[in-house]
């Protein structure tokens, strides 16, 4: 296992995952009305592979949820990004937004990306 960095533009928002290096990676490119305005690309990691690196994660972020209001999105306060969040579809893992992970020297591993229709999910 190897750990991995994410963070928002500005660094206030950070966190880390863990997951095994070399292996596929699948993104999903989801098409609920959040993630497809935002054009969010994001992996799944589970809650244990996954821990927040900064203490003062709720005063730097704002919280925005809306519908069923199970899943957990909390903006930079600073820059507005979303490096993670609890999805609607997972609640018992992380989405980690692909273009805020720090791959290292090595890059991003083999990515496949695939449509979820988050519209039609539960």
């Amino acid at each position: 296992m190897k750990v991995y960095s994410i963070s928002c533009h500005c660094g206030r928002v950070s966190a880390r995952f863990c997951r095994k290096e070399h292996l596929p990676l699948t993104v999903w490119d989801c098409n609920c009305s959040d993630c497809k305005m935002r054009r969010n690309l994001h992996f799944m990691v589970h809650a244990s592979d996954f821990w927040l690196t900064k203490a003062e994660f709720e005063q730097n972020t704002t919280l925005y949820q809306w519908g069923t209001k199970t899943a957990i999105r909390r903006f930079c306060s600073t820059c507005g990004i979303l490096p993670f969040y609890i999805p609607r579809s997972n609640p018992d893992g992380f989405a980690i937004t692909l273009p805020c992970v720090d791959w290292g020297e090595d890059g991003p591993p083999p990515t496949e990306v695939k449509l979820f229709d988050g519209v039609s999910s539960i």
